[in-house]
């Protein structure tokens, strides 16, 4: 498995405390499975934010004492980037997957805001593709599964988090999983591990994600799209709703209007 969603870069968020706690995180990964991991600290404009060359550093230390460790593990860097408004206009501060045209993004787990879609937009404008980090755990898609479902017909793609399927993020979160692989909307299966624990899971997650889904899936979301990501491949997004073209269409003659 490839894991594009995790907290293993140390002393930058509420993830690993220390780079021991680091390498031993990338040491659960690799017994659950995990042969490459792109690490995703938190952006947050109003919170987490750390310089490029800071993580890198950090970084270039666990690749040290991975290879110090014998420990057989590729890491690539990126960010989990929680939506701001102003987001399309601050590339520069943010680390895509692996420097990729790929984005991993985060919205507010209980509030519901108006300029999701609006942001989106712009980002594919700007050549960027958003992946939606756990979909199955804001409230905005329990409230109404049409969100998720007008964020995927723009376009996004969605990554579930693999222990939501045992229930680690409550009941809810658990069957919004299971309804958005039955509804083929997902694309990737990650980690979300800020912790050792978050890896002790996987093999229990990834067993009952094997009974939902067919072998070719199941490889699709654990390993191939995510080795696309990592080599900025295209990755086709067949999600569709009709209705929604139509808005995306009002959007953009309203932007051109606008600018």
């Amino acid at each position: 498995m490839i894991d594009i969603h995790n907290h293993v870069v140390f002393s930058v968020d509420d993830g690993s405390k220390s780079i021991e706690q680091s390498i031993r995180m990338i040491k659960t990964a690799s017994e659950a499975g995990i042969t490459e991991m792109c690490f995703t600290p938190h952006y947050m404009e109003d919170g987490y934010q750390t310089e490029r060359n800071v993580l890198e550093e950090k970084v270039f230390q666990i690749k040290e004492a991975l290879a110090s460790e014998k420990v057989n593990m590729k890491v690539y860097l990126g960010e989990e980037v929680f939506i701001f408004p102003n987001l399309p206009r601050s590339l520069d501060k943010v680390v895509c997957l692996n420097d990729s045209r790929y984005i991993l993004i985060e919205f507010p787990l209980v509030e519901e805001v108006g300029y999701i879609e609006e942001t989106i937009y712009e980002l594919f404008s700007l050549g960027k593709v958003p992946i939606i980090a756990h979909p199955e755990r804001y409230m905005a898609t329990a409230n109404d599964f049409s969100f998720i479902q007008n964020i995927a017909a723009q376009g996004a793609l969605l990554q579930i988090n693999a222990n939501s399927l045992v229930g680690h993020y409550g009941r809810e979160a658990k069957k919004l999983a299971m309804k958005l692989l039955a509804e083929d909307m997902v694309h990737f299966v990650g980690s979300d591990a800020h912790s050792s624990g978050g890896y002790e899971l996987l093999n229990e997650s990834l067993k009952v994600l094997s009974g939902l889904v067919s072998k070719e899936k199941y490889l699709e979301l654990t390993e191939k799209n995510p080795g696309k990501v990592l080599n900025d491949e295209e990755i086709e997004q067949t999600y569709r709703k009709a209705e929604k073209k139509q808005k995306r269409g009002l959007l953009k003659s309203l932007l051109q209007m606008v600018g």
